[in-house]
């Protein structure tokens, strides 16, 4: 059962402006509202600093998982077309061993890339990530891994293959 989130002074700030629908950053405004509201278990979501188009969203792991009791941050850079193309979405060090998950903090998931649709929000994509790492059996690398490793995080996903596009 989720309760509702204290927004950080950054995030109060960032809601108690009254921002019209015209500007680019209403619906942003409007997820970060409801990602408050109703944050979804083991999920928090802070605004870094005065940049309202780069939130750090804390993945809380359950017991239950091979991730127990382990903390890790996704950081969500929104562009300027954001929802038309999804955001940048990535974990800040340190990383989860996962399949889908590269020491470098990118994540091989297709709604990231090819399957992103303009409905989707940056809390049902921080959910979906939750979901894989809730799911694992165990703690590996992406078997291509050394190929990514060391590029810079949070590229466009355009060109990727996905291992599994059950994840």
């Amino acid at each position: 059962e989720s309760k509702t989130q204290r927004p950080d002074a950054a995030s109060k700030k960032f809601l108690s402006n009254n921002i019209k629908s015209s500007n680019p950053n209403y619906r942003i405004q409007r997820e970060l509202k409801e990602f408050l509201k109703s944050p979804p278990p083991g999920l928090s979501v802070k605004i870094s600093g005065k940049n309202v188009r780069l939130w750090v969203i804390t993945l809380s792991m359950p017991e239950n998982t091979v991730y127990a009791g382990e903390t890790y941050k996704l950081r969500v850079q929104f562009p300027n077309d954001y929802p038309t193309s999804p955001p940048s979405v990535y974990f800040l060090p340190p990383t989860p061993r996962h399949e889908h998950v590269y020491t470098n903090g990118d994540i091989c998931l297709s709604l990231l890339g090819k399957d992103w649709r303009p409905i989707m929000t940056a809390q049902s994509v921080a959910q979906a990530i939750f979901s894989i790492l809730c799911g694992a059996q165990r703690k590996s690398l992406p078997m291509d891994n050394s190929r990514h490793a060391g590029n810079k995080p949070g590229q466009k996903q355009d060109d990727w293959v996905y291992h599994d596009d059950n994840c």
